[in-house]
């Protein structure tokens, strides 16, 4: 089998060597390693295996008024054997042209031994590269080209002799394994496909859920130290401990802030850590707010959640309050409203900072609605008439 020729390529150089002769024919006719021709080492391999095993089994299964097997036969079986090792390059030639060759050895008279099995080999490589259907149609049309093209040579009737039947079995049998055989081994290759494509989806959804965190918890952290770093401007001249106050909160925020950073890693390295994010913490969250002047009513019990629902809980409620803090520079007061039933949380955070008009997503708001949608929720930010309200249900069971 020779490679496909292509057309010559002529590139002008300056160099101060003679430029080489380019060859008649455009082309290499002997095929290079790396090119699409050149056979595969495992191929190779498997061929020689096989042409092996089939002239050691003919010989050996050999009887004494059979017809000379060699050199004729094992001429065959070793051209069937050649044939293979292009198996991956042109599957469904090799088929035809194994057929060619190794079904000529059965009706010539030759010993019955396994060279049949080259013939499964090249049905499994066609049967792995497509579905089903079309490989169980490859399956009959190779059975009725192989006893119909023997019954065309041989001038034989088409009814099925009772001599013939063990000879059509062990055709049969050759056939459907190939096509098992590579069925099996395709839905194993996308299996393996979907597998990889699932890992790569868990990946993208961890770091976008890692960013999501850093992003929260240095919004929120830096948010609170923005505001203390102004009452502390304000105020440094006229009353000095209200500015060390002030200080002594940013030292706090900090600290805070690190000691999450710190969690949120220790929870990307063990899912189960104790210290997660949870509603338990939104005293934390009303306290750092308390500091900017804005007071966290809670209203409602959660009950008991799983953590990544009550991680999300948490983690809605406090960007609202850090957006809330940032935003309305005449909210007082921000209430959140919890409230369960048998199949999910609902949460809703409101301000009175005013009318806002329309709302604009940013990464905040963004990543609010994500947290929802990553445990199977929902959440909207709507403007209501004192301020602005954020309304999420979350299921009890991540989804």
């Amino acid at each position: 089998m020779t490679p496909r020729r292509s057309g010559v390529v002529y590139v002008v150089t300056l160099t101060t060597r003679p430029a080489a002769r380019p060859s008649v024919t455009g082309v290499n006719p002997v095929p290079r390693p790396g090119s699409p021709w050149w056979p595969r080492p495992a191929d190779v391999a498997l061929a020689a295996a096989l042409a092996a095993a089939s002239i050691v089994g003919t010989a050996l299964v050999a009887q004494p008024d059979d017809r000379t097997w060699w050199p004729g036969g094992a001429a065959l079986i070793v051209a069937a054997a050649t044939v293979l090792v292009w198996r991956h390059r042109a599957p469904v030639l090799v088929l035809a042209s194994t057929l060619l060759t190794v079904a000529p050895y059965y009706w010539m008279g030759y010993p019955d031994g396994p060279a049949s099995l080259m013939v499964a080999v090249a049905m499994y490589t066609v049967a792995s590269r497509l579905s089903w259907p079309r490989s169980v149609a490859a399956g009959v049309a190779l059975f009725v080209v192989w006893v119909g093209l023997e019954r065309v040579i041989s001038f034989r009737e088409v009814a099925v002799a009772p001599s013939d039947r063990d000879r059509f079995m062990w055709i049969i049998v050759t056939v459907a394994v190939g096509v098992a055989v590579g069925g099996l081994r395709r839905g194993q290759a996308e299996a393996a496909v979907r597998a990889e494509e699932q890992a790569r989806r868990r990946v993208e959804q961890e770091r976008l859920r890692v960013a999501r965190e850093v992003h929260d918890v240095v919004s929120h952290s830096l948010a609170m130290i923005a505001v203390q770093a102004g009452v502390g401007a304000h105020v440094a001249d006229r009353r000095p401990e209200q500015a060390v106050a002030a200080l002594l909160e940013i030292k706090e925020a900090s600290r805070a802030a690190l000691a999450e950073l710190r969690t949120t890693l220790e929870v990307l390295r063990e899912p189960e850590a104790t210290d997660a994010p949870g509603l338990h913490r939104l005293d934390e969250v009303a306290r750092v707010a308390g500091l900017a002047g804005v007071g966290v009513e809670v209203r409602g019990m959660p009950g008991e959640l799983a953590q990544p629902v009550d991680g999300a809980a948490f983690r809605i409620v406090r960007e609202a309050v850090t957006n809330t803090v940032r935003h309305a520079r005449g909210a007082r007061t921000v209430t959140v409203d919890l409230e369960r039933d048998a199949r999910e949380l609902r949460l809703r955070v409101a301000d009175d900072g005013g009318s806002a008009g329309e709302v604009t997503p940013g990464n905040g708001l963004r990543g609010l609605a994500e947290h929802a949608a990553a445990v199977g929720g929902r959440s909207s930010v709507t403007p209501g008439p004192d301020g602005v309200v954020v309304e999420a249900a979350l299921p009890l069971v991540a989804r």
